[in-house]
């Protein structure tokens, strides 16, 4: 019955150790291959509403929406994306757009440039749905903002705001903006070579179980 009880336990310890091995690495794959984004594009009512904050299943969903842009703003030093570039921080433009259903929505729409923004045209906007930045880049001055987040143009609107913004790649009528790419990461904290080692703890973990179990069964073979 005791030789039993040792299986068992062993059996389930070990279980659970591969178990959480297995767990790691499936995360350390989640890191190491780009998340998977759906090419279907959804009008932006369909997906969230102003009133509620972006899901992680939802970030990087392509939407669409039409309406105007009723304001333009400059976010400066962001990293260049253009690998061909010798800049170490260029400047992107950021539209507050009205839509339709009398809704504000901050759009990331290109790459700064000095010409005049269009505004007040009737425009349809693609592109990818991002939670709001939390980090400034610079001060908030004049017509240049510090990071992409609504909460900064809660007192320049009445009309409800969404919460997350639109990383713009495609404008129609187009503005001949720049298309910044856009890298999706994963949601999974820590680093690669981080879940990897913990994989290699867990399956230690399993084996000094098994060992441990075979050890105590020698001791009792020994003793008189």
């Amino acid at each position: 019955m005791k030789k039993f009880w040792q299986w068992l336990v062993t059996a389930l310890l070990v279980a659970i150790f591969l178990s959480l091995a297995n767990w790691q690495w499936n995360r350390a794959d989640e890191l190491k291959n780009p998340p998977k984004v759906d090419q279907t594009i959804f009008p932006i009512d369909s997906v969230i509403t102003p009133s509620q904050s972006v899901s992680q299943d939802q970030v990087g969903r392509r939407v669409s929406v039409e309406g105007k842009f009723v304001s333009n703003w400059v976010l400066p030093n962001q990293r260049d994306p253009r690998k061909d570039s010798n800049k170490k921080s260029i400047s992107f433009d950021v539209g507050l757009f009205q839509t339709k259903d009398n809704a504000m929505i901050l759009i990331l729409r290109g790459i700064h440039k000095s010409e005049p923004v269009d505004l007040m045209i009737e425009k349809k906007v693609v592109g990818y749905l991002l939670p709001q930045q939390s980090k400034d880049s610079a001060e908030t001055n004049g017509n240049q903002i510090s990071r992409i987040d609504s909460a900064l143009f809660v007192t320049k609107t009445e009309l409800p705001i969404y919460a997350p913004y639109i990383h713009e790649i495609d404008e129609s009528p187009n503005s001949g903006y720049e298309v910044i790419p856009l890298n999706l990461r994963s949601g999974v904290p820590g680093f690669y070579w981080q879940h990897i080692s913990y994989v290699v703890i867990w399956f230690l973990f399993a084996l000094t179980a098994i060992y441990l179990m075979v050890y105590q069964r020698r001791l009792d073979k020994v003793k008189p």
